[in-house]
């Protein structure tokens, strides 16, 4: 089995060294780990500078898929983490008609704070041991992203992120590991390490940690655009 080892710095370092792997190895490798040192130094613009959208025009917003992992900009307006996933919540189920069954299995934001079908709040619970567990150096504080009870098998269409973790390190740094069962470099990448970096400051902000390191580890990673498309957004 062959496993292909990225170490870098940013989310941006990260997604363009993981597209340029995939146009060397034909346009799909699997079991993709990478490692970002500073997944929490986030530039804003990169998000408008490298969206899919811009090269391809049926192709995704990078900030819509940030948004999915952490909505920043409610965060930024709010005070309180309750007003967060109150806000967030209401937002959602307009958008999505989420009780009529359209749109089921939502965003990831909303798994991570309204888990179906009881609706437990995954993130909250997460926080709330950081603040009264003693320091450890990993703990079971993990993050579910699709269930057998509500995940039907699908080729298209389920949630691609499907487990979380956070390690408590012994400086009382917080690395966040994640698990794609699909990752799509052109679509969701960018986006989702920026999501991801917001998700785990945040997380480290609720606490009293400092942000540590984003380990992923893309069990499928592969781009859906032409070759030409892809080196025209990562440069």
């Amino acid at each position: 089995m062959t496993v292909h080892v990225l170490n870098e710095v940013t989310a941006l370092d990260a997604w363009k060294a993981g597209a340029s792997l995939l146009l060397r190895e034909h346009g799909e490798v699997c079991n993709l780990i990478t490692t970002i040192s500073e997944p929490c130094s986030i530039a804003q613009h990169w998000l408008e500078a490298h969206s899919p959208r811009a090269v391809k025009a049926t192709a995704d917003d990078s900030r819509d898929v940030a948004n999915t992992l952490f909505p920043e900009k409610i965060y930024q307006r709010l005070a309180d983490r309750s007003a967060l996933y109150e806000r967030y919540l209401a937002a959602h189920d307009r958008a999505h008609n989420w009780r009529s069954g359209r749109h089921a299995w939502g965003t990831y934001f909303e798994r991570l704070v309204r888990f179906p079908p009881e609706g437990v709040n995954q993130l909250e619970r997460a926080i709330e041991k950081l603040n009264t567990w003693p320091q450890r150096n990993t703990t079971g504080l993990v993050f579910h992203l699709s269930s057998p009870t509500v995940d039907a098998p699908r080729t298209r269409g389920g949630p691609c992120w499907h487990f979380g973790e956070i390690l408590w390190n012994a400086d009382e740094s917080l690395d966040l590991v994640v698990v794609y069962r699909n990752h799509d470099y052109f679509n969701k990448v960018l986006g989702n390490f920026v999501g991801l970096g917001h998700l785990l400051k945040f997380i480290c902000e609720a606490s009293g940690k400092t942000p540590g390191k984003l380990i992923c580890h893309s069990v499928h990673a592969y781009f859906d655009c032409s070759r030409q498309q892809l080196r025209s957004l990562i440069t």
